[in-house]
C-alpha cells in the first residue's frame, strides 16, 4: 500500500506485476474486512448484554516464530489487512501479521481480534458469517483447545483466484488464516492444522 508506482513512458505497456500486486492487497482488503464486519456484527454488539463464564478469558499474542516462518506486523500486506479491519471496535484488541519464510514471501496471513464475546454458538455464527461472505463449500472443522469454540475452512473465488480461509471463533477471539491468493490453494485439512498449531501457539490466557 505504501508502494508509490511510476506511470510508464509514453507507448510503452503498463507493468503487470505492480498491478497484480495491487489485486492481491485489494483482495485481501476484502476479504479479512468483510469476514471480520460481518461477523462482528453479530457477536460484538452482545457484549453488553452479559457474558459467559469464559468470555474474554484468553487474549492473542502471535508468535515471533511458526513452524519456521517469521512473523512480520508491518509491510504493505499488513497495511492492507489493518485498513481492512478499519477502525478499533470498542471492546477489541485487533491482529494484523503476516508469517513468512526466509526469503521474505508471505505464506500465511493473519487477520482478527480478542475481546469478550457472548454469542451462545460460534459456529452457527461462523456459518452465516462465511456464507454471506460468498465462501463455497464451508466445512466443519477440529477447532483445537483449550478454548473450544468453532472452525469453519472454506474457499472464496476471488479476482486474483481462489483463496482458501479458515476461521475460529470463540467467547475470546474471532481469527481468519488465510493462505496468500498468489499461491497455490491448499486442502481444508492443511490449512486447518496449521490453523489449529497457531492458534494453540498464540491464543493465551490473560494473566
Amino acid at each position: 500500500m505504501n508502494e508509490i508506482i511510476q506511470p510508464p513512458l509514453p507507448c510503452q505497456p503498463v507493468p503487470q506485476a505492480p498491478r497484480k500486486r495491487r489485486l492481491v492487497l485489494r483482495t485481501v482488503v476484502t476479504v479479512l474486512a468483510v469476514g471480520a464486519g460481518v461477523f462482528f456484527g453479530r457477536m460484538a454488539v452482545n457484549a453488553v448484554l452479559g457474558a459467559p463464564d469464559d468470555s474474554g478469558r484468553y487474549r492473542l499474542t502471535p508468535p515471533a516464530t511458526f513452524q519456521g516462518l517469521t512473523l512480520q506486523d508491518s509491510g504493505p500486506r499488513v497495511d492492507a489487512i489493518k485498513e481492512g479491519q478499519g477502525a478499533r471496535k470498542p471492546g477489541t484488541e485487533p491482529v494484523a501479521v503476516v508469517y513468512a519464510d526466509q526469503s521474505g514471501t508471505a505464506q500465511l496471513v493473519v487477520s482478527g481480534a480478542s475481546g469478550a464475546f457472548t454469542d451462545e454458538d460460534p459456529g452457527a455464527e461462523l456459518t452465516k458469517s462465511l456464507h454471506a461472505m460468498g465462501v463455497n463449500g464451508a466445512t466443519t472443522q477440529d477447532s483445537g483447545t483449550p478454548a473450544g469454540g468453532a472452525m469453519r475452512c472454506g474457499t472464496l473465488t476471488t479476482g486474483a483466484g481462489p483463496l482458501t480461509l479458515c476461521m475460529w471463533a470463540d467467547h475470546s477471539s474471532l481469527v481468519t488464516v488465510t493462505v496468500p491468493v498468489e499461491h497455490e490453494p491448499v486442502t481444508f485439512e492443511a490449512l486447518a492444522g496449521q490453523t489449529r498449531a497457531l492458534r494453540a501457539a498464540m491464543e493465551v490466557p490473560k494473566a
